[in-house]
């Protein structure tokens, strides 16, 4: 796959039913919200991977629901996912939580690992919760790369 080929789009509100029928197709658990911004990224309009982030009410952003289709991984995708997306990370403090193994592909856009004390009240509480599920979740935060 030639990544010039790939079509990263913003969508939100209304204009979801792509998106959902992307997550309906790779993992039936995830679904995207109308209070949520989702980035798509689409070879000949097919939709491959996909992107949630979910403003919260203390302010703060969180990004959910990364995922490329099995088919396409290791291949580039999810780094040009991220790359696009990075124009809504900037605008406020953005976490995300993912598995320690997903470190160096998030570090490469931006994010840095915190640790529980770096982290806003409300996030500590979403956090502890999956980690109850997933206990290895590390915390990252967004910061600009210069340049």
């Amino acid at each position: 796959m030639n990544l010039e080929q790939l079509h990263v789009v913003r969508r939100q509100g209304l204009d979801l039913p792509l998106a959902n029928q992307f997550y309906k197709r790779v993992d039936k658990r995830l679904k995207a919200r109308a209070d949520e911004i989702v980035w798509l990224a689409s070879i000949d309009a097919q939709a491959i991977a996909g992107l949630r982030l979910r403003a919260l009410p203390s302010g703060e952003h969180l990004v959910t629901g990364v995922l490329v289709d099995p088919d396409w991984r290791c291949r580039g995708v999810a780094h040009a996912l991220l790359q696009s997306a990075r124009i809504d990370f900037s605008r406020n403090y953005t976490y995300l939580f993912c598995e320690p193994q997903l470190v160096p592909l998030y570090s490469k856009v931006g994010f840095v690992l915190v640790q529980k004390g770096d982290m806003p009240d409300p996030l500590i509480g979403r956090w502890q919760a999956y980690q109850r599920k997933t206990p290895e979740l590390v915390a990252m935060c967004y910061r600009q790369l210069p340049n």
